[in-house]
């Protein structure tokens, strides 16, 4: 299916007679020559300061696998993306991110504060809240350079491994051993071991705990985020 959506970009100039949303649907299923494709419309809602436009969300599904697909439809046209000189880039990029904020919100503001890790406590510093697995190479990274992030902002860490169990068995001990401690010194130093590629550890850990790690990742991934590290601005998510 993947290479069959790949297709979809090089008629996205494509006209329609009148985009309403069956002839959008319509249209794609006569484009992407998947046996019993179903298109349907997800969303669709007008775009802040250009008139007629519209940001269409569809969901292609073979029955097996599904995609999710964003275009922009004015009158007869249909655009993959639409690109701002006034606001510095892709309005596909934010309205997709402002989505996908508010899903996070609505999941967030309930979280249980067992599940975050927080570090800094500066009212005068704005939070980012970081989605993140001690086995991704580039949320290793992200670790190395935590005091330096700490100097302009505090941070709020969620475990949400995409790597093998090992990864959310370390997510699992470093929540348990942070939440002993109570300096930011002592967090970041947990951290930094299980971080460690090369990092050794005896503690057995239940495949309840497990669980819910996974719970935890799926929960956040399901609303649409799709790698790590992820970061947001906190006052986002608290709207």
């Amino acid at each position: 299916m993947k290479k069959y959506l790949l297709t979809l970009v090089a008629l996205f100039s494509t006209t329609l007679f009148a985009a309403t949303d069956a002839q959008i649907v319509e249209h794609f299923k006569s484009t992407v020559q998947v046996p019993n494709i179903t298109i349907e419309i997800v969303s669709r809602k007008a775009v802040e300061g250009i008139d007629g436009m519209d940001f269409v969300t569809l969901s292609l599904s073979d029955g097996t696998r599904s995609q999710k697909l964003s275009i922009f439809t004015k009158d007869d046209l249909i655009f993959p993306d639409v690109i701002s000189i006034k606001q510095g880039g892709s309005i596909k990029e934010m309205m997709e991110m402002a989505e996908l904020q508010k899903k996070l919100s609505a999941i967030y503001k309930k979280e249980e504060k067992k599940n975050v890790i927080s570090l800094g406590n500066d009212p005068k510093k704005e939070t980012l809240v970081v989605f993140t697995d001690p086995e991704c190479p580039y949320c290793r990274q992200e670790l190395a350079q935590i005091e330096q992030r700490l100097t302009t902002n505090n941070l709020k860490l969620i475990f949400t491994p995409v790597h093998e169990r090992s990864s959310l068995e370390k997510s699992v001990i470093i929540y348990n051993e942070t939440s002993k401690v109570k300096t930011d010194a002592d967090k970041i130093k947990i951290l930094k071991k299980y971080y460690d590629e090369n990092v050794k550890y005896e503690q057995k850990i239940s495949d309840a705990d497990v669980a819910h790690i996974d719970a935890l990742k799926l929960k956040y991934f399901g609303a649409g985020i799709k790698g790590v590290p992820f970061i947001v601005k906190e006052k986002e998510l608290l709207k």
